[in-house]
């Protein structure tokens, strides 16, 4: 009997990439939906010299963004199951 271990190095290194590409995936959409909004974390408002005040709305196009990170990551979260259990197959 022998292992392996170049073939689990490769599918420890992929799950390591996999997970944090999922996880960097949702913090963009995060990051996009608090894009225009005027309170920061600790609820004051947020106001620069160089930049006009913020609206209060996230841009049309910042939300179909965030959409976007979170529609690829629960597609990759059930593809993730579907190739788990195998009665799906």
């Amino acid at each position: 009997m022998t292992i392996d271990f170049s073939a689990i190095a490769t599918v420890a290194g992929v799950g390591f990439v996999a997970a944090v590409g999922i996880v960097l995936l949702y913090t963009l959409g995060l990051r996009l939906l608090g894009v225009g909004q005027p309170a920061d974390a600790g609820g004051e408002k947020t106001q620069y010299s160089d930049e006009t005040p913020r609206s209060g709305t996230t841009p049309p196009i910042a939300l179909a963004g965030a959409g976007l990170c979170f529609a690829v990551c629960v597609a990759a979260v059930l593809y993730g199951i579907w190739m788990t259990i195998p009665q799906f197959h």
